[in-house]
């Protein structure tokens, strides 16, 4: 599942929780426990010496292919857009907003001015006419963190199938969004956002549960209304927590540590006590894992915003948390991506579209609807550890999805590994159909969602629609790994200073 953004059904909300029983779970248990057994105290996942960082120079050939993915891209942020609102669509074919969308969209702005590709005057209006329409609507937001969908021409919140759900992980990824640009615009803009971050009180989202750390809090999912016509008064948490080390359950909680009020913040001891189960993939070695979903967008989206480069190997222990590796999250994910990579050229089901070329398991689009593809390492035993504090013993089994691939999941491993990336984006960019089925590239907002090729290599399915959530790490993966702007706005905010400088030693 890609956050709670895409799918609209009350079971991709669930996806990601940790506690058993959610009725949603319906991948079997499986038996991919390893051989291998270790102490994870003593395991650091580090890049080898050597090994090349972002930002990365590339060929003009390559430089000419990434200008034109990214301007294409940025068009859809400025031109699928609420006139009322200025608020990106969720996807093309609905009249809803997700907040997370709104994220990356404003993000995204700084990229278009810095390209050329919008004045700044008119960038800096789109991203405040967005702040006002979002600040001036009270009933989208809970605590200071908003609704998941919200209604695109007044900014309300709004009921999509199921849900209707305050989120923790798509209120961070829009507040990460808004520190983007409020670093680059500054003036008015960079005050409101304040603001909205002051007013954020990620403490009320916090309870105690019964697995991760003893007496460690942990991040709720989300919060819904007991009546959908009085959003923001009498409600619950819901019981589904982000207790591991994807990169959602990361990002979320680091955004909660950083918050700027005392009273309002994530304990530094809850993203410390973030859960560290541990797998192996030949080759790469020792990998950090999330159990509940192996696509591969868990381990790159809080990389949009986080320079983990920069941050290096960190040190659990030193905060008095046992049984967790140490880890630099960038080599963590750039070995998850040869992962990927790999069991799409082993392709054991002879899947057509999978290859050398083209991989990359995640969420997207899929012939049959909202499709969840994934695969994992081979788990590792922690000598030590306890389950459901230290590990989730649920075993997983790997969704191939049909051979379906979404051109955001390998094109946004250009910031751990950007050959491998861009061969991948150049084969999606020149792919053709057979009679009837589009084209998966389209010069006006670049790439649909998804698509799957027959076995002569030609496109026999490709999504209708573009989607926010995919099209917004695409372009700010690709930024990054060119220039390192969003790293750089994004940590140099003074709230996030602060924040990091509480999770050192």
């Amino acid at each position: 599942m890609k956050t709670l953004t895409q799918s609209l059904s009350g079971c991709a909300l669930l996806i990601l929780a940790v506690a058993a029983g959610t009725g949603c779970e319906t991948i079997l248990s499986g038996d991919s426990l390893s051989s291998r057994s270790v102490n994870p105290e003593l395991v650091v996942i580090e890049p080898a010496s050597g090994t090349s960082r972002p930002p990365f120079t590339f060929s003009p050939e390559d430089e000419e292919l990434l200008d034109e993915i990214q301007r294409s891209t940025f068009r859809y942020f400025i031109e699928a857009v609420s006139p009322e609102t200025g608020m990106v669509y969720d996807r093309t074919s609905s009249d809803v907003v997700s907040i997370a969308g709104v994220g990356f969209q404003l993000a995204s702005l700084p990229i278009g001015v810095e390209r050329g590709w919008i004045s700044r005057d008119r960038a800096e209006a789109r991203a405040q006419l967005i702040l006002d329409s979002l600040l001036n609507e009270p009933s989208n937001r809970k605590a200071g963190l908003f609704y998941h969908f919200i209604n695109p021409h007044d900014a309300s919140a709004r009921r999509v199938g199921r849900e209707l759900v305050v989120s923790t992980v798509d209120s961070a990824l829009l507040f990460s969004g808004m520190i983007v640009a409020g670093e680059y615009f500054q003036g008015t803009l960079k005050d409101d956002i304040d603001e909205a971050l002051r007013d954020a009180d990620w403490s009320f989202f916090l309870e105690r549960t019964s697995s991760g750390m003893p007496d460690t809090p942990y991040l709720s999912l989300g919060w819904k209304p007991e009546d959908d016509a009085a959003p923001t008064a009498e409600g619950s948490l819901l019981p589904y927590y982000w207790i591991d080390s994807g990169d959602e359950h990361r990002l979320t909680t680091m955004l909660g540590v950083c918050a700027p009020r005392p009273d309002f913040r994530v304990p530094e001891s809850t993203y410390w006590g973030l859960r560290r189960p541990l797998g192996w993939h030949e080759g790469q070695g020792e990998i950090v894992w999330f159990p509940y979903s192996g696509a591969l967008f868990t381990s790159f989206f809080a990389h949009l915003f986080i320079d983990h480069m920069a941050l290096g190997t960190d040190t659990p222990a030193l905060h008095g948390m046992p049984m967790r590796a140490r880890v630099n999250w960038w080599e963590n994910s750039r070995r998850m991506i040869h992962l990927h990579r790999d069991r799409a050229i082993q392709n054991p089901n002879h899947l057509p579209t999978l290859s050398s070329s083209l991989w990359g398991f995640s969420a997207s689009d899929g012939p049959d609807g909202y499709l969840v593809s994934g695969v994992f390492p081979d788990r590792v035993e922690m000598q030590g550890a306890q389950p459901d504090r230290d590990y989730s013993t649920y075993e997983p089994n790997e969704n191939w999805g049909g051979g379906v691939v979404a051109p955001y999941a390998p094109g946004s491993a250009i910031l751990f590994e950007p050959e491998l990336a861009i061969e991948a984006l150049r084969v999606a960019r020149t792919a053709t159909p057979i009679e009837g089925i589009e084209r998966v590239w389209t010069d006006t907002w670049g790439f649909r969602d998804a698509f799957r090729m027959n076995r002569a290599g030609q496109l026999d399915w490709v999504a209708d629609d573009y989607v926010a959530i995919s099209q917004g790490p695409l372009i700010i993966a690709i930024e990054n790994a060119r220039s390192g702007l969003i790293w750089e706005l994004f940590m140099s905010h003074p709230f996030i200073r602060d924040g990091l400088n509480r999770l050192k030693p």
